[in-house]
């Protein structure tokens, strides 16, 4: 796996500290790692998994930190969770350089093949040669197919909200109530190829953007912590009132 790639970065050392494995690998070659947590159980039948995300942009640490962190908790059993599937760093040579983008200066958020995908984009927001061109993309949508997920959540930052895509009204809502963040149906900009506009608008799947406040994650950890554990915990439907 290689130390030293790991190592630029002290959040990616932070990252490989966990018992995760390596899922694929990015642009530059850095590993993407990654858990799987109670897909299947003994004696009883499978069950679709929730996917969680961070680290999209490189330029968002705290998002890392904040799946990083649930991760830690997962594996401590400090809390029930449905069955989950975590990428604490999905753009790990972004962060290496504090950018946002991938090494390939594609926004990640805008390379999923939603029917909304356009070649054209504002500066900042290059959406890659086609849906899915990227490594990194095309491992969460290879993890998301292989695992039929049943609903998403990707942390991002600075909006200190929860929005959502598809049947997640009241699954953020609960969310929002946790942590005392509002629950956003609109962000107020368009996201063509972003992962809510392929999943949630696309897919009816049932999807969460948490987005956590600006500045450092010790900031607002404890939120965080409360938004990702409301949103993991067991629950029989994402888009009904519990």
């Amino acid at each position: 796996m290689g130390s030293s790639v790991l190592a630029d970065h002290p959040l990616l050392a932070a990252v490989r500290a966990l018992p995760l494995v390596e899922l694929g690998r990015s642009a530059e070659g850095r590993p993407i790692l990654g858990a799987i947590f109670g897909a299947t159980r003994p004696g009883a039948a499978a069950a679709a998994p929730l996917l969680v995300v961070g680290g999209v942009h490189g330029d968002e640490p705290s998002s890392i930190e904040a799946v990083a962190a649930l991760a830690r908790r997962v594996f401590a059993g400090a809390a029930p969770t449905a069955p989950l599937v975590l990428v604490p760093a999905l753009n790990p040579d972004g962060l290496v350089r504090g950018a946002k983008n991938s090494a390939r200066d594609v926004d990640l958020n805008r390379n999923f093949p939603a029917r909304n995908w356009q070649a054209a984009h504002p500066p900042g927001y290059a959406p890659g040669a086609a849906p899915l061109s990227e490594p990194e993309t095309r491992l969460l949508a290879d993890l998301i197919e292989a695992h039929a997920s049943r609903g998403v959540v990707a942390v991002h930052a600075p909006f200190a909200c929860v929005n959502y895509d598809g049947p997640a009204a009241a699954w953020a809502a609960a969310v929002a109530a946790a942590c005392g963040w509002p629950a956003r149906e609109d962000l107020g900009y368009p996201t063509p190829g972003s992962l809510g506009s392929w999943l949630g608008v696309d897919r009816g799947l049932p999807v969460l953007t948490l987005e956590l406040p600006p500045g450092p994650h010790a900031a607002f950890g404890q939120q965080a912590a409360a938004a990702l554990d409301e949103a993991v915990r067991p629950r029989e439907s994402l888009s009904e009132s519990l």
